[in-house]
């Protein structure tokens, strides 16, 4: 998934480059009234749990691993010995492919915060293997169980994004060693080609010198809708300010948002939610109480505001989450204690569920009706229009992510 924004000499100069209610919400309208069979799944190194969302039964237990983004497959990869085994298993714990690769890759996201290295459909992955000198790039064609490609290139290099039917690649270039500023480079997969020219926002950049990188910016988040046209990528600049870098994929060129709401600190718990149509990119810190909506088609600001926020510190800023409800109405999102519930319409707080819950992840059932949050080592299942938790649901340590499947995992495939 993916981003950048720029942020040269004129975006480091302009800018441009609500109370709690106790009161119950109505339930989230949908076209779905009934979440019968839905499944939640944990996903952590050390585990894969999958438990019955409507009674929190669990089903199974199966090796950990990396869940793809249409969380049908568990990827592990054992390196050792200067060799790496990659294994796909479904969630019905049959092995679906395995191969090897000479070297010792990781995920993309081993190394700094990164995109995790799937494309948005998960029909691709992209292995990393970094040394002192350079970096090589594995491009594996999931569907068709083969590594389409490798390639090698300076050890400046890191993934970006790659395009759902694995024709385009895109790389971050630090130019100067250490420093925050990068451009964005396009590998060319049919012509097994790094293009010399640079992806920018033409519009935002006023000074023009890739020899240091044309934008500057610490990587935090990135998301994409499963349709792969855009890759957003949420940053931080030198100075605290936030900005999304909106990456047409197919299309070659990107586009800058910079009046993102907001500082980063290092209590902040920034995180992005994307209406299923892709209309709508909310950016939130669930921690100072800042969001941002984005139009999906023009990405104008549309609003930015700010809420009223619990105080509170020790949350974590790389496990900060945030989900919307399938009608698009409603937006949860994490802090160091609590999860926010902000109505999309007027985006007004409309309260705090599980007050004193520190959670890492977020899922909501299709209904609206219950949401979930993992916690340490336990899921907690929170009744959506009162914020009140039902139950808990024990996980794994390490658990990272939970994820809603809307019918039994084995017939995903």
């Amino acid at each position: 998934m993916l981003s950048r924004s720029v942020l040269v000499l004129a975006l480091l100069t302009a800018s441009a480059c609500g109370t709690a209610t106790s009161a119950p919400l109505a339930p989230a309208t949908t076209a779905t009234t009934r979440s019968a069979g839905e499944r939640l799944v944990a996903e952590g190194d050390g585990a894969t749990q999958i438990f019955d969302a409507a009674s929190g039964r669990a089903l199974a237990s199966l090796p950990g691993g990396v869940l793809t983004p249409a969380v049908d497959l568990v990827v592990r990869l054992s390196v050792g010995s200067g060799k790496t085994a990659v294994a796909f298993e479904d969630l019905a714990g049959v092995p679906v492919f395995d191969l090897g690769l000479p070297g010792e890759y990781a995920l993309p996201n081993a190394y700094s915060a990164a995109p995790s290295g799937f494309s948005p459909n998960g029909k691709w992955l992209v292995l990393v293997s970094r040394g002192p000198t350079d970096t090589r790039f594995a491009i594996i064609d999931v569907a068709r169980h083969t590594v389409a490609d490798t390639i090698t290139l300076g050890s400046r290099f890191s993934f970006d994004a790659i395009h759902n039917d694995g024709s385009a690649m895109y790389l971050i270039e630090h130019p100067v060693a250490g420093s925050t500023s990068y451009n964005v480079r396009f590998y060319d997969a049919a012509s097994r080609t790094l293009k010399p020219d640079i992806i920018f926002d033409k519009a935002a950049i006023a000074q023009f010198d890739p020899t240091v990188g044309l934008m500057d910016g610490t990587f935090h988040v990135s998301l994409a809708p499963r349709s792969g046209d855009w890759s957003y990528g949420l940053y931080m600049r030198p100075n605290g300010s936030p900005f999304v870098h909106a990456l047409n994929v197919p299309g070659h060129f990107a586009q800058c948002i910079v009046d993102v709401a907001g500082t980063w600190t290092a209590d902040s718990m920034f995180s992005m939610a994307i209406t299923d149509d892709g209309r709508r990119l909310y950016v939130v810190d669930g921690a100072a109480g800042a969001l941002t909506v984005i139009d999906g088609d023009t990405h104008a600001v549309l609003r930015r505001t700010t809420f009223a926020t619990r105080g509170g510190t020790g949350g974590d800023p790389r496990a900060a989450s945030a989900v919307l409800s399938r009608d698009g109405t409603r937006l949860y999102a994490t802090a160091p204690r609590g999860i926010a519930i902000l109505q999309t319409t007027d985006l007004t707080l409309r309260g705090w569920a599980a007050p004193d819950l520190s959670a890492r992840s977020l899922a909501l059932s299709s209904d609206g009706a219950r949401l979930y949050a993992l916690g340490v080592d336990a899921i907690s299942v929170i009744d959506a229009s009162t914020g009140r938790v039902l139950s808990q649901l024990q996980v794994t340590s390490g658990a990272r992510a939970i994820h809603i499947l809307g019918r039994d995992p084995a017939s995903r495939r």
